[in-house]
């Protein structure tokens, strides 16, 4: 990792970047491809990424390249992240043209009047094309089985495969997948967990916790341990599949109780109703409810039901740099829960 400090208007920020872009979703390697076809023998290195943005810097020749590339519609908030990059780069290049370039399915009228007017420029981001996406998924259910195995445990595929349930094949695909990206590694005959912040990235850009949200709102409530004590009280038989993640599910497995203003957890579209209703409606604790995408593996603790921290981790991850922090200190959590 190599970083400068920048200056601009007397604050100082940290240009940090990394010569490992391995992003995991098509689409963002489909532009990075290109641009290495359009820039032969450049230099590509990543400045930052999130569950749908990657950013990355190329240079080549005299010329340096601020490259944004968003999964969703650019706002003004993905310009001014870009614009600051080429301040930032621009101090750390300078002589040299630094050039600015958003690649996303569309851009706001407002966002691309002022990239414009701010020296970029935009290019329509391609749809994906169907049936071009990679066949193993690590954060489909038996993926990710194979991945919290790996979080624990020295082993040979055939040993994941046997503790986990999965078949031995599809084992060994998800652990090439996993060394490809560098968050495995191999010992000779032996498979371990290598770089977390790689597993991280890949859970991300394929499961971005944010796309299952669903009902948010405000409860009569002042205290999350009381409304949670009070909603697994009367919801049991109501809400069967309803249960804490998050950083709800951080905080019960680190701490024994909710903290932090908001619970989320998972229920249905018709549970999350009821679990407004239970809850009231106020200026007390607020809840984000999200849509469960599979089973879900479900505990209890001190009453309060609460995914698996295997779950949690995943969650946590979805959330890109934002939750990147919490999963870690999870995941040893997990490690020493044996």
């Amino acid at each position: 990792m190599k970083s400068k400090d920048i200056y601009i208007h007397s604050v100082k920020f940290t240009l940090a970047m990394s010569p490992k872009y391995q992003p995991t979703n098509a689409r963002v390697q489909a532009v990075i491809d290109a641009l290495k076809r359009e820039h032969p023998g450049s230099a590509i290195e990543t400045l930052s990424y999130d569950f749908d943005s990657y950013d990355l810097i190329l240079e080549h020749d005299r010329a340096v390249y601020i490259i944004g590339i968003k999964l969703s519609r650019a706002t003004m908030q993905t310009v001014f992240k870009l614009v600051l990059y080429g301040k930032m780069v621009a101090q750390r290049y300078a002589g040299q043209k630094v050039h600015m370039k958003i690649y996303a399915p569309s851009i706001a009228a407002d966002a691309k009047a002022a990239f414009f007017k701010a020296g970029g420029s935009f290019q329509r981001l391609a749809p994906g094309r169907r049936g071009a996406s990679d066949p193993v998924k690590i954060t489909s259910p038996g993926s990710w089985k194979v991945a919290c195995y790996f979080l624990k445990n020295e082993a040979t595929v055939n040993q994941a495969s046997v503790s986990t349930g999965v078949s031995y094949p599809w084992t060994r695909s998800v652990v090439k997948k996993l060394e490809d990206l560098g968050a495995l590694e191999n010992r000779g005959r032996r498979v371990a967990a290598a770089d977390l912040d790689a597993l991280f990235r890949a859970v991300a850009w394929e499961r971005p916790v944010n796309s299952l949200k669903g009902l948010g709102f405000r409860s009569a409530f002042d205290d999350e341990g009381e409304a949670l004590r009070e909603l697994y009280a009367n919801i049991e038989g109501i809400v069967p599949k309803s249960a804490c993640t998050l950083f709800t599910a951080a905080d019960l497995y680190l701490e024994g109780r909710a903290s932090g203003g908001c619970i989320q957890l998972y229920a249905d579209e018709n549970a999350a109703r009821v679990v407004r209703s239970l809850m009231g409606e106020g200026n007390g604790v607020s809840f984000q409810i999200y849509n469960p995408d599979r089973e879900m593996e479900a505990g209890t603790i001190d009453d309060i039901r609460v995914v698996s921290m295997e779950q949690a981790i995943l969650d946590l991850a979805g959330l890109g740099s934002a939750g990147a922090d919490a999963a870690r200190v999870l995941v040893k959590k997990y490690r020493s829960a044996g």
